[in-house]
Parts: structure tokens; C-alpha cells; sequence
């Protein structure tokens, strides 16, 4: 009896502890999916988290301060966030921030956040709430308002993002106009529901499961269907190269935007591909350039269509 005591006593330790190692498996991984520190220290960048509601745990991002944060304690800021593409996080491409920083001379302060979004959310909430990458966008606004010298308005927040951060950069300016008030897409990833489908069958599958969820996120729906409250309040600027996979998906929501009597700034990098660093070689100055017109004017919506890189 004593020997089956024990031995029963050990198959139940034996189990808490598989237990309690599953829990911490799967926490660990949450936290890698939701908290990339530079393997690196870049000089004027910190890495921060905030505790995420949505997502109950702490998601990372980066911070860029221009030099006169320090200098100028009583000022306060426009900030640009920065949304990284499929598979990516906030750590993923940090070499936008040197773009960032070349420009400041000519564009003015501006605070820059690298924002972690999920890695294939599309900067969108699945229905059964086990990404939440859009509510963690707006929720890290929240923070960084809280703990930063910022101008708290939606003129003085601009969208930039690559790829997936493209389409959810358009997304979230197009539906949340009462918070951001200006955006720039690199080379956005667009498609109605079919094509995505087709080639993203278990993030569609994850993120949105019905074709009217989709709609309810694609820019291309959203250019049309928010048309009233996007137009004079969204500046637009649209960048893509001509040899990338989703050129004519720009050139689509650039027409529809054209319907729309929606201003916007659309323009081609003539043989650029699917590739952030050509693309920002080309027209991260003009892209910088463009939020901080957006930052300077009461009317952000000011952009002008057609023309195309130099």
C-alpha cells in the first residue's frame, strides 16, 4: 500500500509538472511572438514594452527620439509609427530609422515607434481574439500619448508601413480617421478575399474566415466604403515599384481613391520590386517629407495624385 501510495503520488507530481511545463512552453512563446529586443544597442533607439489588455501580455516596441526631446523639455511631438511587414515585428527592419533620421533636417521633429502588430494579423483582429493586432496598435498609441511629449491629435499621428504593415497602415487610417490623420503604404500587400484566400488560406482562415470580414479590413473595400470620413481628413500617399507582384492592386485602389474625389499622392518607383530597401532607398525622404506637410497644415488631407518617383 505505501509502495502504491508513492508511486500514485509520483504519477500526480509527474503530471502538475507537464502541467505546468505546457503553460510555460506556450507562455514563452507568446512572449517571443509578441516581445523582439534589438539584438543590438542603436544609438537614439530604445526598446520598450507595455502590457497589452487585449492581448493579456507585454508587447514590444521601439522608440527614436530626435535630438530635441531632450533639448526642448516643455515641447511636444508628432509621432510616426512604423508598421513591419509579414513575419515581422519591431525589430525587424530598424534601418528605417537612419531614413528617419536623414530627414529630419529637412522635415522637422518627430517621434518615431516601430510598432509589433503580430506577425501575420495583417494589423487586424481574428474573431476568436487570439491576435489582436489592430486593438494592440490603438492600445500602444494610448501608451505612448501617456508616456511621451506628444501632440495627442490625429493630424500630428502618421501611418507608415511596408507590405502587410501597408495594408494595415491604409486599414487603420481608413477606419480610424479620429486617430490617425495621415498614412504612407510601401508596396501595400492588396487583393479581394479570393486571391487571399488562395494564397493565405490559414492566416485568412485565423484572421478574418469570411469574405465580409475581409471586406471589413481590405483598404480597397474600405477607400469606397469610408469614403466620407476619409476624404478631407486622410492624407494618402501610395508608393509602389513597377515590378511589384502588387502593382496593379495600387493602381486599382489609386483609381478608386479617383472615384472617390479623395486626394491623395500615388507614385511609382520605375524597376523596383517587392522590396522594402530599393523602395526606401527611392522614397523614404519623400515619404518623411509627406507627414511632415501632414503635421504642419489644419487640413492633413492636402496630397496631390499622379505623380510619379524621380
Amino acid at each position: 500500500m505505501v509502495l502504491g501510495g508513492s508511486w500514485a503520488k509520483m504519477m500526480q507530481t509527474n503530471l502538475i509538472m507537464a502541467v505546468l511545463f505546457t503553460a510555460f512552453a506556450a507562455s514563452a512563446a507568446q512572449k517571443s511572438a509578441w516581445d523582439h529586443p534589438p539584438k543590438a544597442k542603436i544609438a537614439g533607439l530604445e526598446h520598450r514594452t507595455f502590457r497589452s489588455a487585449s492581448m493579456l501580455t507585454d508587447v514590444g516596441y521601439n522608440i527614436c527620439f530626435p535630438p530635441e526631446y531632450a533639448r526642448e523639455p516643455q515641447r511636444r511631438f508628432p509621432v510616426i509609427y512604423y508598421l513591419h511587414g509579414y513575419e515581422g515585428h519591431e525589430s525587424s527592419f530598424l534601418d528605417y530609422a537612419n531614413f528617419w533620421r536623414a530627414s529630419l533636417v529637412r522635415t522637422g521633429p518627430a517621434l518615431l515607434v516601430f510598432v509589433n502588430g503580430g506577425e501575420t494579423s495583417f494589423f487586424s483582429d481574428a474573431p476568436d481574439g487570439s491576435v489582436m493586432g489592430e486593438t494592440v496598435v490603438k492600445e500602444l498609441v494610448q501608451h505612448i500619448d501617456a508616456q511621451f511629449r506628444t501632440r495627442a491629435e490625429p493630424r500630428f499621428r502618421s501611418l507608415h508601413g511596408y507590405s502587410m504593415g501597408g495594408f494595415g497602415a491604409l486599414k487603420l487610417a481608413f477606419q480610424q480617421p479620429d486617430i490617425f490623420g495621415s498614412v504612407v503604404a510601401y508596396g501595400a500587400t492588396l487583393s479581394d478575399a479570393k486571391d487571399f484566400q488562395k494564397n493565405l488560406g490559414k492566416v485568412y482562415k485565423q484572421m478574418f474566415g469570411t469574405a465580409e470580414r475581409f471586406d471589413a479590413n481590405n483598404p480597397l473595400v474600405l477607400a469606397e466604403r469610408n469614403a466620407q470620413q476619409v476624404r478631407g481628413h486622410v492624407a494618402i500617399q501610395i508608393i509602389v515599384g513597377t515590378k511589384d507582384e502588387f502593382l496593379n492592386a495600387n493602381r486599382d485602389l489609386r483609381d478608386r481613391l479617383n472615384a472617390q474625389k479623395i486626394a491623395h499622392d500615388y507614385f511609382e518607383v520605375p524597376g523596383v520590386k517587392h522590396a522594402k530597401e530599393a523602395l526606401y532607398e527611392r522614397s523614404a525622404a519623400r515619404a518623411f517629407e509627406f507627414s511632415a506637410k501632414a503635421f504642419a497644415t489644419t487640413n492633413s488631407a492636402q496630397g496631390r495624385e499622379g505623380a510619379k518617383a524621380r
